[in-house]
């Protein structure tokens, strides 16, 4: 065993944590260092109307997806697909202000944030494929009508 003068350089020294296994002090905050030091977040995914899942988490490290921490990176880790019909992301944890808030693409998570991704309805679809509708048409037809260059009788 080691002295309490030791423990407390140990102590102070960069990247080093003191624990007793003997004692089991410290443990938790080791624990905690070692995801910190290994920068790994870990994303909680809910369902609407249900619990988050707890047991499986979505893991983020700056090795896999698109490097960093995003609800963009997470929904891609996810599945690609879903990310087309991504409308906005409902954010439970300590990387927002009130929760849950909506958030968009660009959102850095936290570890251990609860997220629940929108997607968009069908006519949300239909509308972004289609574009913001402009100009006017003739009553009863799809028929375009410019009003500048409508004739008058």
């Amino acid at each position: 065993m080691i002295d309490l003068k030791q423990v407390d350089e140990l102590a102070r020294r960069d990247h080093s944590v003191v624990c007793s296994v003997q004692w089991k002090m410290n443990l938790d905050f080791l624990l905690a260092r070692m995801w910190q030091e290994m920068q790994v977040v870990r994303i909680y995914t809910k369902k609407k109307g249900e619990f988050p899942d707890f047991k499986d988490p979505i893991v983020l490290t700056p090795q896999r997806g698109l490097k960093n921490f995003t609800v963009e990176n997470a929904v891609t880790l996810l599945h690609k697909s879903i990310l087309e019909e991504f409308k906005h992301a409902i954010v439970w944890g300590t990387s927002v202000k009130t929760s849950p808030q909506a958030c968009g693409l660009k959102h850095t998570l936290h570890d251990e944030d609860v997220l629940q991704v929108a997607k968009k309805t069908q006519a949300e679809k239909v509308r972004a494929a289609q574009g913001k509708k402009t100009g006017q048409t003739i009553a009863g037809t799809n028929i375009k009508a410019d009003p500048k260059k409508v004739e008058k009788k």
